[in-house]
This record gives C-alpha cells, structure tokens and sequence, in this order.
C-alpha cells in the first residue's frame, strides 16, 4: 500500500467516524426533543388535573390543603414555561436534521472514496490533484454544518464499531466489550434526559406530599 492511498484509507475512516457521531447526534437530539415534548404535556395535563381536582370535589378555599393544590398548580405551570423556554434556545429538532444531513453527505462521500479506492486496487491511479479534491471536499461537508457532536456521540460510535478493522488503532488498550458498548448507550441517553428527570422528580415529590386528607 502507498502513501497516498494509505492516507486516504485514513480519510475514509474519518469521514466514516465523523458520519457515524454526526447520525448518533442527531438521534440523541431527537431524542432530546421528544422528551421535551412529552413533559410538557405532561406538566400541561397535570396542572389542569390538578385545577380540576380544587373545583370538582369543592377543596376548602383557604385551608392548607387548598393552598398546597394552587402552589403545585403554579410549579406545573411554572415548569411547563422554562422547559420550553430551554427547548426553544436548545433549538434541538433544528440541530438534529442539520446533523442528519451533513451525516448523509458524509456518508455519499466515504462510499465514492470507497469506490475510488478499489479503482486504484485495479491499477486506476490516484493524482495529486485528485487527492488534494478530495481531502478538500472532506473538509468542506464537515464545516458546512454550523453544529457539531458531542463526544459521546463519537464515543457510542466507537463502540457500536468496535469490532471493525477499521478502528482497531484507535484503541489503545482493549476494544470495548458489550457492556462498555452498552455503558456508552446508557450514558448518551442520560445526556438528553437527565434535566428532565430532575424536573419529574420534583413534581413527582411534590405530589407525593400532597396532604390530600387536609382540610
């Protein structure tokens, strides 16, 4: 193997990692955006719910189980305002088919790098004009998108992967097993949910002190 095509077997590789983070990055946002979605409604019904429980079984005005149902009301509420307000500034669903395009155009790259590589293994050549295009059109997708993954985006990536040849020097001790495979997943999931979790922890103590027998 030459230099040349051996740098370009790099490039397809970083094209390839670089796809890879970029597709997860885009699930994860996705992800993010349902959550957010399904709390909001969530917290939207419960406020209601618990409006509607105040007047249909006629809780005491002014008693301190009537005061905690109005206070729990207005968290609900209150909740439902900054969720969508972090949502709307996280722009999460814009991110994602921004990254999920930008990985399309990686992958179209990687695969015509692919193909021209085997035409080289046939003895089709590669100039060096050819290879400066080509290492100058990689970097061009890669910047076009204004957003970019995170590392544990590249992270799951690399373990889902694990097992190819393609990245066997990228590991500098043992290939991740299965549950470090599965400790990646785990943990790109808790990135998206773990301030929702905190926001249904807090309601979810909040109706559990509930004093539903006060008076």
């Amino acid at each position: 193997m030459t230099n040349i095509t051996s740098f370009l077997e790099d490039l397809r590789t970083a094209a390839w990692r670089t796809e890879g983070a970029r597709f997860n990055a885009a699930r994860r946002l996705k992800r993010r955006d349902w959550f957010a979605t399904f709390s909001i409604g969530t917290f939207s019904a419960a406020g209601i719910g618990v409006t509607f429980i105040q007047k249909v079984y006629e809780v005491t005005a002014g008693t301190p189980q009537d005061k905690y149902l109005t206070a729990l009301s207005v968290c609900l509420g209150l909740f439902v305002i900054v969720v969508s307000l972090i949502e709307w500034g996280a722009s999460g669903a814009v991110k994602a088919d921004s990254l999920f395009q930008n990985a399309q155009k990686l992958n179209a790259f990687q695969r015509k790098l692919g193909q021209r590589l085997a035409e080289v293994a046939d003895g089709k050549p590669f100039s060096s004009d050819e290879v400066t295009a080509l290492r100058e059109e990689y970097e061009l997708i890669k910047i076009e998108c204004a957003h970019n993954h995170e590392p544990v985006d590249d992270r799951l990536f690399l373990a889902q992967r694990r097992l190819d040849s393609e990245f066997v020097h990228l590991f500098r001790r043992a290939k991740p097993g299965w549950f470090e495979a599965k400790w990646a997943w785990i943990l790109s999931l808790l990135s998206v949910v773990w301030y929702f979790g905190f926001f249904w922890l807090a309601i979810g103590g909040l109706i559990w002190a509930t004093p539903w027998k006060g008076s």
